[in-house]
């Protein structure tokens, strides 16, 4: 049973999420890639985010399960994060996110090889989303 949703602070996104067309280096086909991380930097470890994904489409839900700890052995400092790779999507999607606390976001995606674009999204969410890769690294300085 999901956690009672607690209220946001200044309806502060706790997640973003990122959405991009991307070429894989090993077959030069286009891929989408999502990249899923926490607003929050975390100051004495890279945190990854451990993420449930389920595939059925014409939707991608991914339920946050909670944090591991990372694989490196220095110590670094950031968001935690999820990453993941996707061939062949093109035409809409509905992306779900549910976070720790049963909280879920729902995105109308528009997915071509070439360009990602939002259809819909929540009124109040707690993910932000970015389908573009220069804004998304703006957003992280």
């Amino acid at each position: 049973m999901p956690k009672k949703a607690s209220p946001q602070k200044n309806n502060q996104p706790e997640y973003r999420l990122l959405v991009v067309p991307q070429l894989a280096e090993r077959t030069q086909r286009m891929t989408t890639m999502l990249v899923l991380e926490t607003v929050k930097a975390f100051a004495t470890f890279r945190y990854e985010l451990s993420v449930e994904e389920h595939f059925q489409p014409p939707s991608l839900r991914f339920v946050v399960a909670g944090f591991k700890t990372p694989r490196l052995d220095l110590p670094s400092s950031g968001p935690a994060q999820y990453r993941t790779i996707f061939e062949g999507l093109d035409g809409v999607y509905d992306v779900t996110v549910e976070g720790i606390d049963g909280r879920v976001n729902t995105f109308s995606l528009r997915i071509a090889p070439t360009q990602v674009s939002v259809l819909k999204a929540p009124r109040k969410p707690f993910v932000q989303i970015c389908t573009d890769t220069a804004v998304w690294n703006s957003l992280s300085t």
